[in-house]
C-alpha cells in the first residue's frame, strides 16, 4: 500500500516519466554468476508466457546520442545526452527507512524501488514485462489458480556501500521476503496485500498474531509460495485474483537474501547500507534533509538500460518558496522544474511572455513545454471518530463537553455530508496553481484514472456513471481532467447548509443541546502562512452557515510549529477531527487498491482513529458497515471473465462510500497540464499508475540541453507510433 502525506502540493512531478522494461540473459562471468547478455538469448519454457520486454530502448551511440525513431514515419531524432541528472526530492525517508518489506510510505519507497528489483515491472506503455522474472505460466492446481515465475539466472546481490558479491538472488529470497512480511512482529504495513492473494496467508499471520504460541502453523506447510527449484518461484492464490500480476510491481513481493537476512537481523533497513541492492542504483550519498546522490549499479543485471551513471537529488524543504526550483534550474543545480502560478516572475519569463500570449498548455518560451499528467494518487478528506490526541499551539484546548459533541456530530452522516459539500478546495488549488487552474487537479472520486479497465471502459468512468445516475446529472467528470466547464461538481453552499441545518436537528434530538454549538472541528493547518490563507478559503462556506445568528460548526486550524509534529499529528498521534493531509496511490491494477483501504480493517482506516482494537471495534462498524457490506460484494466478483459486473460493483460501492456516507471526501490529485523546462526525455521511462515502476529511475535519459517543443512533440509522436 502506498500512504502518501499531502506534502507541497504546488510542486507537479518534474516530467512524464513511466518506466523500464527488461533485458538480460546468460554468459557466466568469472564470479560464476551470468552477466548480461545483449542479444537476450533467453529460451522460454514451453507452455510458459514470456514476459522479455518487446518495446525496450536503444543505446546511446559512441557520440553520446540516443535516437529516437518514429515506426510510422521512419524519421529519427537525435538528442545529445549527459551522464549525470540533477533532481530534488521533497520529503525525507521516515519510519522504517529502507526496510521495503514493511514501509508503505510513498517517499520511502521512492528511493528503495531504485535499489531493489522485483519479479515483474511495467515498460513504458504500461504493459507488465520481467523484472528478474522472464517467463510465467498458471495452471490449476486442486481447484486452486497456481502461478510459476521463472528467474533470470546470474543476477547478483550487492552490498550498497562497496559493490561487494556474496550472494545470487534465487528462488528462495522471495519466500524469505513473504515470510518476513507475514511474521506480524515484524509490523508490516503492506501485509494485506499478501493475505488477500495468496493462500494460506491470512491464517499463517492469523496464528502468529495469536498469543498462544501452540497455535502457530509451519510457514512451508501453510503459506502458498515456495521455491521449486533456484530460479522457479511459485505461488498458490487462495482465489482468482485478475490483478495479481500487477501486484507483483509492489514491495511486500521483492526478495530478499535469506542468508543476509539472518546476519542483519533487526537492523535490516535501518540505513541503506543495512540491505542489498539488486537493483539499477546504489544509494551512495544520503544526507538528512540535504542530499541523496544515486551511483549505477555496476553489477545491474540490465545496466544497458540505465543510462545516466550518477543522480543527485538536493532537499526541497518547507523554507524554499515557489522561486525555488526556478532558480535551482537556472543555476544548473537541477535539470527540470515546473513553473509556478505564484512564482510571477518565472511565470511570465516562460509561460505568458512579454505580450501576455502563452499559456500553460501552450507557453511562451520555446524551451518550455505543457505537459500533461495524470495522477496516480488521490488526497482525501477524513474524519477521526475516536480522537485520542489533544495537543494544540495557540487554540484553546477542548473541555470534555465539546469533545463528547464533537465525537457525536461526527458520527452523525447529514454532519459529514455538509463537510462534503461544504468545502471548496478549488479555493486551495486555484490559488497554488494559479486561477483557472485547479480545476485540472480537482479530483471528486477515489479510484485514479488510468488505473484499470474493462470492455474498453475505464473503471473510473463506472464510478463516473452511477454518479451520474444517482445525482439526476448528465456527464459530470469526477476523475481525470476532462472537465470542460471549469466548475466543480460537488462544492454546494446551498446544499452543505440544508445538512447541516439537518443534523444540528438531529443531533439536539440525540441529546446534544444548544450550548454544545459551534461543534469545534480542529483540522491540522499547513506551516507556511499563504497556504493557510488558502486553507481558510476552503473553510469559508462551512464556517459561515448559521441558525439563529450563530455558527453551527466552527473549523479551528491548529499549526504545528515544527517538521516532526508535523509528521506525527497526521500520521502517528491523529491529533486532529477532520484531515485533508494525506491520501492513498495504487499498488495494483484493480479498484481494490483503493476501496479496501476503507473497509472494516482497512489499510487507512487507522487514520480514521480505529486501531484494531476492541476499544473501537463498534464504532468501526457504524461507520464503516455500510459500506464494507458493498465494498466485499465486490471484492468477492473474481472471476476474471466477470470484469465489468466487478468493476461495476466497485463503483456502487465508490459512491456509496463518498455521496451516501461521506466517510472520505476525495479532492485532489497530481492531474493536469503543467508548464514545464525540462532535460529529461519523455515516454522512455515506466509508465504505470500503480506499485513502484513509476519511481524507477531507470531508464531515464538525460539531453544535455532543455527539450524544445518541436523536440518534445516529435518524441511523443514516436512514443504514440509505437503504442
Amino acid at each position: 500500500m502506498k500512504l502518501k502525506k499531502i506534502v507541497a502540493p504546488s510542486l507537479a512531478a518534474l516530467s512524464v516519466l513511466g518506466l523500464v522494461a527488461c533485458g538480460g540473459g546468460g554468459k557466466p562471468n568469472e564470479a560464476g554468476f551470468v552477466s548480461y547478455d545483449p542479444d537476450k538469448k533467453i529460451s522460454i519454457p514451453k507452455g510458459y508466457t514470456s514476459l522479455l520486454n518487446e518495446n525496450e530502448n536503444p543505446a546511446v551511440d559512441a557520440d553520446g546520442y540516443y535516437t529516437v525513431h518514429n515506426a510510422q514515419t521512419g524519421t529519427d531524432t537525435k538528442i545529445k545526452t549527459k551522464k549525470v541528472y540533477k533532481t530534488f526530492y521533497q520529503s525525507e525517508l521516515d519510519k522504517e527507512k529502507f526496510n521495503y518489506l514493511v514501509n508503505n510510505w510513498t517517499y520511502n519507497s521512492d528511493v528503495y524501488a531504485n535499489m531493489v528489483d522485483g519479479l515483474v515491472e511495467n515498460d513504458k506503455y504500461g504493459n507488465i514485462v520481467g523484472g528478474l522474472a522472464y517467463a510465467y505460466k498458471t495452471e490449476e492446481v486442486d481447484e486452486k489458480q497456481v502461478w510459476t515465475f521463472k528467474l533470470r539466472k546470474g543476477v547478483e546481490w550487492v552490498a550498497n556501500n562497496n559493490e561487494e558479491t556474496k550472494y545470487e538472488v534465487k528462488a528462495d529470497d522471495f519466500v524469505a521476503g513473504l515470510e518476513y512480511v507475514l511474521d506480524p512482529i515484524h509490523g508490516s504495513g503492506t501485509v494485506s496485500i499478501v493475505t488477500n492473494v495468496i493462500d494460506g496467508s491470512a491464517d499463517y499471520y492469523k496464528s502468529l498474531a495469536d498469543e498462544d504460541e501452540t497455535n502457530d502453523l509451519d510457514f512451508a506447510e501453510t503459506v502458498g509460495v515456495k521455491a521449486v527449484d533456484d530460479y522457479t518461484v511459485e505461488f498458490t492464490l487462495s482465489q482468482p485474483t485478475p490483478y495479481f500480476l500487477t501486484s507483483l510491481t509492489y514491495s511486500p513481493f521483492l526478495p530478499v537474501c535469506r542468508e543476509y537476512l539472518d546476519e542483519i537481523g533487526s537492523d535490516f533497513g535501518a540505513s541503506e547500507n543495512h540491505i542489498l541492492v539488486n537493483g539499477p542504483y546504489r544509494l551512495t550519498t544520503h544526507q538528512q534533509e540535504t542530499k541523496l546522490v544515486y551511483t549505477k549499479n555496476a553489477k545491474y543485471w540490465d545496466r544497458a538500460h540505465v543510462y545516466v551513471d550518477t543522480i543527485e537529488q538536493q532537499y526541497y524543504s518547507s523554507s524554499n518558496d515557489l522561486t525555488t526550483t526556478r532558480q535551482w534550474y537556472e543555476s544548473g543545480v537541477i535539470d527540470a522544474f515546473s513553473v509556478q502560478a505564484k512564482d510571477t516572475e518565472g511565470f511570465a519569463k516562460y509561460v505568458t511572455g512579454p505580450d501576455n500570449t502563452g499559456s500553460v498548455k501552450n507557453p511562451y518560451d520555446p524551451n518550455c513545454n505543457g505537459v500533461q499528467t495524470i495522477g496516480d494518487s488521490t488526497y482525501i478528506g477524513y474524519f477521526n471518530f475516536v480522537r485520542t490526541t489533544y495537543e494544540y499551539n495557540g487554540l484553546t484546548p477542548k473541555t470534555e463537553a465539546e469533545k463528547s459533541a464533537t465525537a457525536k456530530a461526527l458520527l452523525n452522516v447529514n454532519f459529514r455530508k455538509a463537510f462534503l459539500y461544504g468545502i471548496n478546495p478549488l479555493a486551495y488549488l486555484d490559488g497554488l496553481r494559479g486561477e483557472g487552474n485547479g480545476i485540472n487537479y480537482l479530483m471528486r472520486g477515489y479510484t485514479n484514472r488510468d488505473l484499470c479497465s474493462a470492455d474498453g471502459k475505464d473503471y473510473a468512468d463506472y464510478v463516473e456513471d452511477v454518479y451520474n445516475q444517482k445525482q439526476g446529472t448528465t456527464g459530470e467528470v469526477l476523475a481525470g481532467i476532462n472537465r470542460t466547464d471549469g466548475k466543480d461538481p460537488v462544492f454546494n453552499a446551498t446544499k452543505a447548509e440544508t445538512f447541516l441545518k439537518t443534523a444540528k436537528t438531529e443531533l439536539k434530538a440525540a441529546g446534544l443541546s444548544e450550548s454544545d454549538f459551534p461543534i469545534k472541528i480542529d483540522v491540522i493547518g499547513d506551516m507556511e502562512a499563504e497556504v493557510q490563507q488558502l486553507e481558510a478559503q476552503e473553510y469559508a462556506a462551512l464556517n459561515a452557515i448559521q441558525e439563529g445568528g450563530k455558527a453551527i460548526v466552527e473549523i479551528r486550524s491548529n499549526v504545528p510549529e515544527t517538521n516532526d509534529e508535523n509528521t506525527d499529528w497526521g500520521s502517528i498521534s491523529n491529533n486532529y477531527d477532520f484531515s485533508m493531509w494525506s491520501g492513498w496511490g495504487p499498488d495494483y491494477a484493480d479498484p481494490n487498491t483503493f476501496l479496501h483501504t476503507m473497509a472494516i480493517g482497512g489499510d487507512m482506516v487507522e487514520q480514521l482513529g480505529f486501531d484494531g482494537t476492541a476499544a473501537t471495534a463498534s464504532v468501526e462498524q457504524t461507520v464503516l458497515g455500510a459500506y464494507d457490506e458493498l465494498y466485499r460484494k465486490a471484492a468477492a466478483i473474481t472471476d476474471g471473465t466477470k470484469l465489468k459486473e466487478r468493476y461495476q460493483a466497485f463503483a456502487e460501492a465508490e459512491y456509496a462510500l463518498i455521496y451516501e456516507y461521506a466517510i472520505v471526501i476525495p479532492w485532489y490529485t497530481v492531474s493536469g497540464y503543467v508548464a514545464q523546462v525540462s532535460k529529461v526525455i519523455p515516454y522512455q521511462v515506466a509508465r504505470a499508475t500503480y506499485g513502484l515502476s513509476s519511481a524507477k529511475l531507470k531508464n531515464v535519459i538525460v539531453a544535455e540541453n532543455a527539450l524544445t517543443k518541436e523536440v518534445r512533440t516529435a518524441v511523443r509522436d514516436a512514443w504514440n507510433a509505437g503504442k
